[in-house]
């Protein structure tokens, strides 16, 4: 086994605080988390992989009373950055473990999607390009909370952090040529944001799925289910779906059932749910209803691109136009998502979305405003 391969296995609290003395100096630290989440709300941490320039460590938190000194190294004024890869879900277990996400990370996926390398490449695929590296893909779906782990598992679990900072200082190089560090930066301060914001149980209802064909009064049953729902999910630590799907919450909001039968007569609801949860449904949308009707929401847009084809048309030509000219995919420079939230605000002259006033401002906005200027001319 090569030594690059060599990892220390921390499962006491006296191995956790000799591994955190190691590496309380270092400006990088490479992480990577394993986890199960299956049939439950919250990931369930099995393994946190850190790497410091010669050294890799594979932490066993079942093991560990607590991991307050792991939560100081990555939390410390010491660090440039965290090194990760497509680190989203990562961030999740951050903010299960310790309430808050660290402020300053490194995605090198956010990194390789700025050169182009690829939208979204996985680390074996980045590794490869980048390194000519090929990691093993023979334990992705393994149980991490098992004990104890195999040595395959243990390898793995290594690999996956042994060459990201060779891989952050090669991608580094390469954004500084194109002038394009505080671009990987900012982004990766959105991601952090993102995850870093609290739920806003107010306004879940608005990501339901054809919400836009409800009235005022049935979006303001569905704002309360979804709510409970989801407050429920957290509570039991469930998944959303398993409690109720996002189609379920739909119909009863479409059809605003007031009693438990009227619940249990949901197509989408089966018998086992309305007997669980058919009186509080029936509760709550007694009690939207009879709201109000100035405190009902305001009816949803239609989706952006039926209401406004044409201008969501010239809008992907100008981002398509403007990624060629930096050479970066379309969709890291502006999703459909990102497009439609700034037309949005300037439809109803709000700001628009923080991410277009960074570096986008000039690659992008100036354009997307000339042709938003012309589409307000054309249609008054």
């Amino acid at each position: 086994m090569d030594t690059e391969y060599q990892y220390t296995w921390v499962d006491s609290d006296v191995s956790l605080a000799a591994m955190v003395e190691a590496l309380q100096n270092e400006p990088l630290l490479a992480v990577d988390t394993e986890f199960m989440r299956t049939d439950t709300y919250y990931p369930i941490v099995g393994l946190i992989q850190v790497a410091g320039p010669d050294s890799i460590y594979l932490v066993d938190p079942l093991a560990i009373s607590t991991l307050e000194p792991l939560r100081c190294l990555f939390y410390g004024e010491q660090l440039d950055a965290i090194v990760l890869h497509s680190c989203s879900e990562d961030l999740e277990v951050f903010k299960t473990l310790w309430q808050a996400v660290p402020t300053k990370i490194f995605d090198t996926q956010i990194a390789a999607a700025h050169l182009n390398l690829e939208r979204q490449p996985s680390l074996q695929k980045l590794l490869s390009i980048l390194l000519n590296v090929d990691l093993p893909k023979d334990e992705t779906r393994s149980n991490w909370l098992q004990r104890p782990l195999t040595d395959n598992q243990k390898q793995y679990a290594a690999l996956d952090v042994a060459y990201l900072l060779v891989a952050y200082q090669k991608l580094t190089e390469k954004l500084e040529l194109l002038g394009r560090v505080s671009w990987v930066a900012e982004d990766c301060q959105t991601l952090t944001d993102k995850y870093s914001a609290s739920i806003d149980f107010d306004n879940l209802y608005q990501s339901v799925g054809s919400a836009w064909k409800l009235s005022s009064q049935q979006l303001a049953v569905l704002k309360a289910v979804v709510a409970w729902r989801d407050r429920t999910a957290i509570e039991k630590n469930r998944p959303k779906g398993h409690v109720l799907k996002d189609a379920t919450l739909f119909e009863i909001a479409e059809q605003m059932p007031k009693s438990q039968y009227a619940v249990a007569q949901c197509e989408a609801v089966s018998h086992g749910q309305a007997k669980r949860f058919g009186d509080v449904l029936a509760n709550l949308v007694s009690d939207a209803c009879s709201q109000d009707k100035a405190s009902y929401p305001k009816q949803l847009d239609k989706p952006f691109n039926r209401a406004h084809k044409a201008l969501a048309k010239q809008m992907k030509d100008v981002a398509e136009k403007a990624a060629e000219a930096v050479d970066m995919p379309t969709e890291r420079l502006a999703s459909r998502k990102l497009l439609e939230r700034y037309a949005k605000a300037k439809l109803s002259g709000t700001e628009i979305p923080k991410e277009l006033t960074g570096w986008r401002y000039d690659v992008l906005v100036k354009d997307l405003n000339a042709v938003f200027l012309a589409y307000q001319l054309e249609n008054g």
